[in-house]
């Protein structure tokens, strides 16, 4: 079954080694959570401060996770030596959408998604059904931040180590007026494409309507 979706807003980022320039001081005023923050989270409350979200649920995705705190995690092991506190609490797949909702107190329903090559793919079916649910304006975000050392030697699906892509959707009765083209957004991981599909669609347009899968 499909229903029709109105993207209020849409952003994306991408790096072929670091995203620069994602203004964290102005949008994470207080130094110590600041600090905090791991490149996926950066990454993450940039793009929802890009689509003027604060409050809210959000489905968040990424197909590996938090890489740096998961390879500081294994190299500690490795090493015989303790786990870094800051790594273990670091490496959930929540972290990123954890850390937005720290720094804009939101409470509302956080849901984390993680499919592979799928995974943007699954989070705009989830989200569409959360919006849907609950009647109101539902925040999505993909990204993946795989910027570690050595990573070179192991990958070989993107050529932007950090990049993210988000959209808030809300439920709508309108007819769709934009239709989704599947594509092979190579330069970026498989599990951003579906969504990378949606946000070009919509690129330049005002009150884009699609209809998704539920």
């Amino acid at each position: 079954m499909k229903m029709n979706f109105l993207i209020k807003a849409a952003a994306k980022v991408a790096a072929h080694e670091s995203c620069d320039n994602l203004d964290e001081k102005r949008i994470v005023p207080k130094m110590m959570l600041r600090r905090r923050l791991t490149r996926s989270a950066r990454i993450m409350v940039y793009l929802a401060d890009a689509c003027g979200f604060s409050k809210g649920s959000v489905v968040y995705g990424s197909a590996y996770g938090e890489m740096q705190a998961t390879a500081d995690i294994v190299g500690a092991i490795d090493a015989n030596e303790p786990i870094s506190p800051t790594a273990f609490q670091n490496s959930v797949y929540n972290t990123a959408p954890s850390y937005f909702s720290l720094l804009h107190g939101n409470k509302e329903e956080i849901l984390t998604v993680s499919s592979g090559d799928e995974t943007s793919a699954n989070v705009l079916q989830t989200g569409a059904l959360q919006a849907l649910i609950k009647g109101e304006e539902v925040l999505l975000v993909c990204n993946e931040a795989i910027n570690i050392p050595n990573i070179d030697e192991v990958n070989t699906c993107t050529d932007y180590l950090e990049a993210g892509v988000a959209l808030t959707l809300l439920p709508t009765e309108q007819e769709a007026n934009t239709e989704v083209q599947k594509k092979e957004h190579t330069e970026y991981a498989p599990s951003l494409w579906a969504m990378l599909d949606l946000l070009d669609a919509c690129e330049g347009k005002e009150g884009c309507i699609v209809a998704l899968e539920l």
